[in-house]
């Protein structure tokens, strides 16, 4: 017990736990910024925006299960001193990330709208053609946040948490700006690139 005191004090612990804290608040921020943004671009964008945030869920949650099931593993390594083997554990882990990851944006570009009809039935066309639309581009994001959550592992199995946390600063402060352009510069919302439809201009 006085060992572990000694190797986890009040002040180590703290300085793990509130970066963890603050990453996973600024990982939420980022769904609810998008939806803030986008409801200056339409009642159709802004569901679709939320009916995708909801099916990526799913892909997000498996990308950080199998990120955190490798950081066990080459957490155990580092534990017995195997460094060796927590290097080549890490490159697994990256690499079947980043493969994993692009078959299933590959398999989301493809089928996206089959999926998203099977997931939440029949809804407006104007609102499936949002839904289509950001699913797509989220897609090609999948790679990189795969990668990201293996990487974000990694560092929390080794104790660098802080790391993690101003990544997601940065990861925030991108979304928001690439929104902000998006609608108000490129008036992306105001077309059928993220909310309108086609029908709203034939009109």
């Amino acid at each position: 017990m006085d060992q572990q005191t000694v190797l986890f004090s009040n002040k180590s612990l703290m300085a793990m736990i509130i970066p963890l804290f603050l990453e996973q608040l600024l990982i939420m921020l980022v769904g609810m910024a998008d939806t803030l943004v986008v409801s200056y671009a339409g009642e159709a964008a802004v569901s679709g925006v939320s009916l995708v945030n909801q099916f990526n869920t799913i892909f997000i949650y498996l990308f950080t299960a199998l990120a955190s099931g490798g950081a066990v593993v080459i957490s155990q390594y580092i534990g017995r001193k195997k460094n060796d083997d927590a290097g080549e554990s890490a490159s697994q882990l990256l690499s079947f990330s980043a493969i994993f990851s692009i078959l299933i944006a590959v398999m989301v570009l493809i089928g996206n709208e089959g999926m998203l009809r099977l997931m939440f039935g029949k809804v407006e066309d104007s609102v499936m053609h949002s839904c289509i639309t950001y699913l797509r581009i989220s897609a090609y994001s999948y790679p990189a946040l795969a990668v990201y959550n293996a990487g974000a592992a990694l560092f929390r199995s080794i104790g660098k948490t802080s790391l993690t946390m101003y990544l997601s600063v940065i990861s925030n402060i991108i979304n928001v700006v690439g929104n902000l352009i998006g609608v108000f510069v490129l008036r992306a919302g105001a077309r059928d690139i993220i909310g309108s439809t086609k029908k709203n201009y034939d009109n």
